[in-house]
């Protein structure tokens, strides 16, 4: 009968971090039972007795992973900073005592002072550091003093300052700062500014592209102290500075390790043999019974097996890890230190229900016929790729793991215990190539079977290490070495290659961005909504190398410029709209040393990708150039979103000329809105997307065709005999009918000036444009740059419709020429030309008056006889039209 894993097997509950300093600091037992060891001993003398005299912070990270007693060696020290009177502090200077020798305990209780410290603690979130030290600074400020918060002014301040945090205010550096110096001031004795989590301060820095909170840790740990008091600054956290930094761009990281050097890092760090015990200690096998006796036994037969090969290897450290397979118990620590994203992989992967994870593992695995199955290195490598993926993208050594996982990926035909093998080769290729866990025949078909005294399986296995030894590609031996591999390495160093790149590029950084991440243009969303019309605004990267006061938008298509500035100097004068007459905005950029470095970054990796001749021949560079371009993309586009992101900067904005700051992004659109609203005001309210846009499409040309060709032939009639319900249609509705353009008056049919508001201001300025070509013709392009320019912004579509309607409603004293030649007809096809080429056509005004009016109206009464209302309107209008220009050379 089968049995689930997870019957037998589950995780410590207590295997997480058990202390808090907050809470425990006030119970005086609990200190009692600390045992100072020889790491924590040698960190207590580093802290309170080897310290340097000097004026600045004493300043310490405590690094190390889950489990290695950084909390609690914390508690320890903050229970020994605690005033003379405190049980707490007699309590662990007992302890102290015994750990220490007599001239060293002896030197640390005169480094503390009699009425304790100033104790600044708080567990940080993922937030600014600043809110964390202020939180800090309210615990201290309220245990130092006293919850009676009218005591003192400080303490009253910092609740304050604790609220606003909390509703989201951001601080400045400067603030934090002389907000520290008037903690210390005022407590007068030492102050202990102490950070648990640290590193979730460090990613959220990492997530928001933040260099203030670096900049910050790096100004307390210079921090200039009262003369007799000290300050010390530690940190608490599970990986070095860089390895928080995993999100950023190369040379970020190398910034962010020079920072941590202004740190005194203690490690809490264990060897990886010592990580294995501590994952055995995680695992509860108190539900075991007859089992135990068998995992045992099966512990002394590998023990038997690995001895030879494993140093510091135990039967109880391999029953301990149990259903972990040993090999996977060893290399597992080793593994996570140097691929994954933190040292917390390790724990993630013992304790979350993430594919393939060891819990996973446990309620998939059952016991059978008393053969307990084991985790092996080939499921460790598949949540590697499942769970950890593009984190590995910034990774030291991350060829060696794309070539491996490129490999295996190739191998995906193969039968399921070939990869296995492939994946388990793979892994021990990735922790060592010599030394004790290196893919050695023996060791290979081992991590391949759940009993160490299975020959039969070890059997098979080496025969398919033989089969794919033979298929050239797949395994290779170095027979020298002992040792199989599945790649062959690559000689190209793209880390070196990415630094050349970034020191030959001498672009501007809006170049640089306009290149490889272009701007698409915005919407004023409410004015377009509200009107019809799309306003479309273009949207560049400047910097002061460019002169604002000669831009243009690149196009008269476009209805304003947005400009974001990428230097780190704002302009001091911002022209209220550009050359062509469009309004202007410009938005100052946050952070912009950071945006230069990710967009050098993705640059160089993009030339790299582009113009690298070796790539062509070296798949596992060209797959590690591929992972970093992605990864550098996405950081690129993170940084550009920061720093260009109102909510958390407050972007200083230049609208029209005038200095603003926004705060949130719907202000901002709603301000581009008002922009149209206002620079527009006499534009069209049209709501028909066919012909109100700046291109039409194939169907609006060819509707825009037929209404022209209707205009012209059937003006007199209701709807120009337009039937059904074809685009043509729809746009006669909306652009002739509704808006009164064309109606009937006098049982007339005809095109008269509109009586809809949002059209008459356009058709004004068409009409004024027609009627102020007295002495010669004016080319109709004039018009065009007219309607397109503020106060108007008319979307070419539009145009031609509306231009024929007018020119029809005063024919009696507009015409119009082609090429300089009169035009005494005219017909669907001139519009046709008149679209593409406006400067080819011109209009002229013939004021009718004297003599010449006097037969203008005698022709009039002709045409509008009953027997010419049988004639076609394109007909009477020929006839009217061929009579203008001998009446006009008459009348001169």
């Amino acid at each position: 009968m089968s049995k689930a894993l997870s019957e037998l097997f589950s995780l410590n509950r207590h295997y997480a971090r058990s202390i808090n300093l907050e809470r425990d600091l006030d119970v005086p037992e609990s200190v009692l039972g600390y045992i100072v060891t020889e790491r924590s001993a040698d960190a207590l003398k580093q802290i309170l007795i080897d310290s340097p005299i000097s004026e600045q912070t004493r300043a310490f990270t405590l690094t190390g992973v889950y489990g290695t007693g950084k909390s609690a060696f914390a508690h320890f020290l903050l229970c020994l900073f605690e005033p003379k009177t405190a049980k707490v502090r007699q309590y662990a200077l007992d302890i102290a005592r015994k750990a220490l020798s007599p001239e060293s305990y002896k030197e640390l209780e005169s480094n503390l002072p009699p009425e304790g410290c100033f104790q600044a603690i708080a567990t940080a979130q993922r937030e600014p550091l600043a809110h964390t030290i202020i939180s800090a600074l309210t615990y201290g400020a309220e245990k130092f003093w006293g919850k009676a918060k009218s005591k003192n002014a400080i303490t009253k301040k910092l609740t304050e300052l604790s609220k606003e945090a909390m509703s989201g205010r951001q601080f400045d550096g400067k603030e934090i700062l002389k907000l520290v110096q008037e903690v210390t001031e005022a407590a007068k004795t030492n102050v202990v500014l102490l950070i648990d989590e640290l590193g979730k301060n460090l990613e959220f820095a990492s997530l928001h592209q933040g260099t203030e909170d670096l900049y910050l840790l790096q100004q307390l740990a210079e921090f200039k102290q009262p003369q007799g008091q000290h300050l010390y600054l530690i940190g608490l956290l599970h990986q070095s500075f860089a390895d928080y930094s995993y999100r950023l761009a190369s040379v970020q990281r190398n910034e962010w390790s020079k920072i941590q050097g202004r740190f005194s890092d203690i490690a809490f760090t264990e060897s990886p043999r010592q990580m294995t015990r501590l994952i055995g200690e995680a695992i509860d096998k108190s539900r075991l019974d007859k089992y135990a006796r068998i995992i045992q036994r099966q512990a002394e037969d590998w023990h038997k097996c690995l001895r030879t090969e494993v140093d510091d290897i135990t039967p109880e450290l391999i029953a301990a890890t149990y259903p972990l397979h040993p090999l996977t118990a060893l290399a597992l620590p080793i593994l996570c230190t140097r691929y994954a994203q933190n040292d917390r992989s390790l724990f993630t992967f013992l304790a979350s229900t993430e594919p393939y994870s060891f819990k996973t593992y446990l309620n998939e695995a059952s016991v059978e016929k008393d053969q307990i199955p084991t985790l092996k290195l080939d499921r460790v490598y598949d949540y590697f790729i499942e769970s950890v993926g593009m984190g590995l993208a910034s990774r030291p050594q991350l060829q060696k793991w794309v070539e491996v996982q490129n490999l295996i990926n190739d191998a995906r035909n193969l039968d399921s215990d070939s990869l296995k093998l492939l994946k388990t080769v793979g892994i021990l290729n990735l922790i060592t190539s010599t030394g004790a866990l290196r893919a050695s025949r023996h060791l290979v078909t081992l991590a391949m079977g759940d009993s160490a005294d299975d020959r039969e399986k070890q059997t098979q296995i080496s025969q398919l290490i033989d089969q794919l030894l033979d298929q050239k590609g797949q395994l290779t031996e170095r027979k020298h070495g002992d040792e199989l591999r599945i790649w062959e390495g690559s000689d190209f160093d793209v880390e070196g290659e990415i630094s050349l790149r970034i020191e030959q590029e001498r672009s501007p950084l809006a170049n640089i961005l306009s290149s490889v991440f272009p701007l698409k243009p915005v919407v004023a969303q409410r004015h377009s909504y509200k009107t019809g019309t799309v306003r479309y605004f273009e949207r560049r990267y400047l910097d002061s190398i460019e002169n604002l006061s000669k831009l243009n938008c690149s196009s008269r298509d476009y209805d304003g410029l947005i400009v974001y500035w990428v230097d780190e100097t704002l302009p001091t004068k911002v022209p209220q709209q550009t050359l062509d007459g469009k309004p202007l905005i410009l938005i100052g950029g946050a952070t912009i040393n950071l945006v230069k470095i990710a967009a050098l970054e993705y640059t160089a990796l993009k030339k790299i990708q582009l113009s690298s001749p070796q790539l062509q021949t070296d798949s596992v560079a060209r797959l590690e150039v591929r992972h970093r371009l992605v990864h550098a993309e996405r950081l690129l586009d993170e940084t550009l979103s920061q720093a260009f992101d109102f909510t958390q900067h407050q972007n200083q904005c230049w609208l029209e000329g005038k200095s603003d700051f926004i705060d949130r992004v719907t202000n901002f659109k709603s301000k581009l809105s008002d922009i149209c609203d206002r620079v527009y005001d006499q534009g069209l309210i049209l709501w028909n997307e066919l012909i109100n846009r700046r291109e039409l499409s194939s169907q609006g040309v060819k509707a825009m065709r037929l209404l022209i060709d209707a205009m012209l032939n059937y003006g007199d009639l209701e709807n120009l005999g337009l039937l059904g319900n074809g685009p043509e249609v729809s746009i006669y509705a909306s652009v002739l009918r509704e808006s009164g353009i064309h109606r009937q008056e006098n049982d007339v049919f005809g095109f008269y000036p509109p009586t809809a508001e949002g059209i008459i201001p356009v058709w004004q300025a068409i009409e004024d444009f027609c009627l102020s070509a007295t002495k010669q013709p004016t080319t109709i392009d004039l018009l065009y740059h007219q309607l397109e320019a503020p106060p108007y912004g008319v979307k070419r579509g539009a145009i031609p419709v509306l231009l024929a309607a007018v020119l029809l409603a005063r024919v009696d004293d507009v015409s119009v020429y082609k090429d300089r030649t009169f035009i005494p007809v005219l017909g669907s096809e001139h519009f046709e030309l008149l679209v593409k080429h406006p400067q080819r056509f011109a209009v002229k005004y013939f004021e009718i008056f004297g003599l010449r009016s006097q037969v203008f109206r005698e022709l009039e009464n002709v045409l509008k006889s009953p027997h010419a209302k049988k004639v076609s309107p394109k007909l009477r209008n020929s006839t009217m039209l061929s009579v203008v220009k001998p009446l006009t050379q008459f009348a001169t």
